[in-house]
């Protein structure tokens, strides 16, 4: 539970960086650039949208830790992204939505086997492939 709460405070951050670097005239993401993306996504087939999705959680399903970390700073700075583009309330259902698949990244990362090792616990890849289908599952639907 502890990186969780780790994972959220450094998607935070990131947010406020990035908000902050935004005001100070320093986009780390574009907001035309934003827009365009999300125009030219919406028109992608499904199985294109899935795949993008897809490579998030390969990151963490390979990297563990690290790759929820940089899940966790990628999704802050698009979050502030999508704020500055699009309004604070698509931002905000952007960061519930963040919030969500970063609880299933985060047990992804938990059950990995490397982390199990490190831990000193028997590498339970039940449970880990479990939560692997259930992100892949959980982003099947928010590719929709």
């Amino acid at each position: 539970m502890k990186w969780l709460w780790f994972t959220y405070a450094v998607y935070w951050s990131a947010v406020a960086l990035a908000a902050a670097l935004a005001l100070a005239g320093y986009h780390l993401i574009e907001p035309e650039a934003v827009k365009r993306a999300f125009n030219e996504t919406a028109s992608l087939p499904y199985e294109q949208r899935l795949l993008q999705s897809a490579l998030d959680l390969l990151v963490v399903a390979v990297a563990s830790y690290p790759g929820l970390i940089y899940a966790a700073a990628a999704y802050g700075a698009a979050t502030a992204a999508v704020s500055e583009a699009f309004g604070v309330g698509y931002a905000v259902w952007y960061a519930a939505v963040a919030h969500v698949v970063l609880l299933f990244f985060a047990e992804v990362a938990r059950w990995h086997p490397l982390a199990q090792r490190f831990a000193k616990r028997r590498v339970e890849w039940g449970r880990y492939l479990l939560w692997v289908a259930a992100s892949l599952s959980l982003l099947g639907v928010l590719s929709l």
